[in-house]
């Protein structure tokens, strides 16, 4: 060997000497001596004083029942037409807003079908929608009203279809 690779190694073994005997580089904490928790004050000239009246009620007294404020305004008829008003506002809405569980949407009508019929074996307590808007096919399930409802219903789905989505849809109120 020459000299210059002689020199390289004594280097380099000098500096892992030096770094193997340094101490640790993590902090220690090193205090062993424990706080005093012990905390007296003298805090009586703080306190409120409080005097506790003890009387009882007598079989003398007696006590009078909580009757009905009489006032002077009748609300009774305006109350009526703000309730029969929101009542016909009701009764003209028709449908909801949710989500649904979008499983299929593509031009293949067998396809649909297909998927349709196999939702039937999945999920056999919820009835999938197959529905045709012009162009397209697509097979939903499951009516919710929040996203987070349809969570577990949709894991269950995306095992065996990963295109099924959670989509926002309108919903029919039936009477």
């Amino acid at each position: 060997m020459n000299k210059q690779s002689t020199y390289i190694f004594a280097l380099i073994g000098a500096m892992l000497l030096a770094v193997g005997c340094a101490g640790p580089s993590v902090p220690q904490k090193t205090t062993t001596t424990k706080a005093d928790l012990n905390y007296s004050d003298d805090l009586k000239k703080y306190r409120p004083e409080v005097t506790v009246n003890t009387t009882q009620v007598t079989a003398t007294e007696k006590v009078i029942d909580n009757e009905p404020l009489q006032t002077s305004f009748d609300l009774k008829d305006e109350l009526q037409a703000v309730i029969d008003t929101m009542v016909v506002r009701n009764d003209t809405i028709r449908e909801y807003s949710g989500y649904t569980i979008l499983v299929y949407s593509g031009n293949n009508e067998i396809e649909a079908g297909r998927v349709r019929n196999r939702l039937f074996d999945i999920v056999p307590e919820l009835e999938a929608k197959f529905s045709y808007k012009l162009p397209t096919y697509f097979v939903k399930v499951g009516e919710f009203f929040q996203q987070v409802e349809a969570q577990p219903l949709y894991r269950k789905i995306r095992e065996h279809y990963s295109t099924a989505s959670i989509v926002p849809d309108k919903f029919s109120i039936e009477e």
